[in-house]
């Protein structure tokens, strides 16, 4: 970390950078037990529940804290969301009225919750609602209504409307919302076709409509969605999908993929370029898996592989199944096992890690081409060079040419960004983003 630092002290010095974090990344258990991990917010509250009804929220200053439960016997159903600056929760709570778990709110600052109702008075199974997901500011939750015994519904609630039937496409068929986008046009979730199959649904301004691939066939549930609307995420067999407005669908992959190894993805960022999920045995424990982390520049990383990658120690932790990532990206949390084989919670921070994307350049003397690169860079603009050095995009140095004749070769590294930083004789130090092939 100490590189990183004083990487970051460098650049801020002569040039404007964008994004730059200066602390440690780390992991972190959040507690021991099965814990349903339903958000992470930008600042790091981990919302989440139990099977027995407990209702939790997590931070690293506070840890773990309940602040609700369930208390009509019946176990918990849907989600514990937050929004994300932290100041809200939303989960399936008991009416103490009734005596059914509904959709409700819950006020982070003055430690209240407010019930929100269902599509009827009165339910099955102990439940008239169940809270699924919510939208960044906490104004729109969506999730399921019961309507009978055998039938439920996709709802949204907000403050105006209150819960909402948002319909099914298919006649005495369910369907359910389990995610919302941020002005709370999108939501996305599934319904259940003539043939009872669960396939993947969205809601474009109430209007629903079934989640196809490029030859019209349906995928399957969709679990999250971008905050613009444009990226869905969701679950196939046996491959996890990203489906996106413009560009459709793409399939996140692994080697041993098949009926009998099959994937989800199960959380996206603000901006849909950052995907985590998870891989398993069929009918293997859920936290059994391999989490993994995937973008399109650089596909799938199996999750614990990534963490060590940027110098974090795991200590034991297998990160099996991440179930939500924060809207920056930054955050991770879910369930795992440490080294004793004990099911924990796990909350991964990557906020503070070095990223250097984005510098705002001028005035230089010095060039290099071509970029992207293949094979061998080169400079333009300069009789010599004392030293340049290569760093990847969480500042660990990778490459090191001391002295440099007017180029160097980085066939040897693998395809994707980094910083070239070097210094000219009599002049300050440099730096350029580059691109490998």
């Amino acid at each position: 970390m100490k590189k990183i630092y004083k990487l970051s002290i460098k650049v801020l010095a002569g040039y404007c950078l964008l994004n730059v974090g200066v602390a440690k990344a780390q992991l972190s258990v959040m507690g021991l037990g099965n814990y349903t991990v339903g958000a992470v917010s930008d600042n790091g509250v981990v919302s989440m529940h139990t099977s027995a009804g407990g209702i939790y929220k997590w931070t690293a200053a506070g840890g773990l804290v309940q602040i609700g439960s369930l208390t009509n016997g019946y176990p918990a159903a849907g989600r514990t969301v937050v929004s994300n600056d932290g100041t809200k929760i939303a989960s399936s709570v008991t009416n103490a009225a009734t005596g059914f778990n509904e959709i409700a709110t819950y006020d982070v600052a003055t430690s209240t919750w407010v019930n929100r109702g269902g599509l009827v008075p009165t339910g099955w199974d102990g439940s008239v609602s169940s809270t699924w997901g919510m939208n960044l500011n906490g104004t729109t939750i969506v999730g399921l209504g019961w309507l009978t015994a055998a039938n439920a519904h996709a709802v949204k609630w907000d403050a105006a409307g209150g819960v909402v039937d948002l319909g099914s496409m298919v006649s005495g068929r369910s369907s359910r919302a389990n995610a919302v986008n941020t002005d709370g046009t999108v939501i996305v979730g599934w319904q259940d076709e003539p043939t009872g199959t669960r396939s993947g649904a969205m809601w474009v301004n109430g209007v629903e409509s079934f989640i196809t691939d490029g030859s019209g066939n349906n995928l399957g549930e969709a679990g999250a969605v971008s905050a613009d609307g444009n990226t869905i995420i969701g679950a196939a067999l046996p491959n996890p999908y990203v489906w996106n407005t413009t560009s459709g669908v793409t399939y996140i992959t692994h080697p041993n993929s098949s009926v009998f190894f099959r994937g989800g993805a199960t959380g996206i960022s603000a901006n849909g370029t950052t995907v985590v999920g998870y891989f398993r045995a069929f009918s293997a424990p859920p936290m059994s898996g391999e989490g993994f982390i995937w973008t399109a520049a650089n596909g799938r990383v199996n999750l614990n592989d990534y963490a060590v990658s940027l110098g974090i120690a795991t200590n034991g932790v297998t990160m099996g199944l991440p179930l939500a990532i924060s809207q920056d990206g930054k955050k991770i949390a879910g369930v795992g096992t440490n080294a004793s084989g004990q099911i924990v919670g796990f909350y991964l921070d990557l906020t503070q890690y070095l990223s250097v994307r984005d510098y705002v350049k001028s005035d230089h003397k010095v060039g290099i081409y071509p970029n992207p690169v293949t094979n061998i860079l080169y400079f333009k603009g300069a009789e010599k060079i004392d030293k340049a050095e290569i760093y990847n995009m969480v500042g660990q140095k990778v490459k090191t040419f001391n002295p440099v004749d007017g180029q160097i070769d980085v066939s040897s590294l693998l395809s994707g960004d980094y910083i070239l930083q070097y210094s000219v004789e009599g002049e300050k130090q440099q730096n350029y983003k580059f691109i490998k092939q």
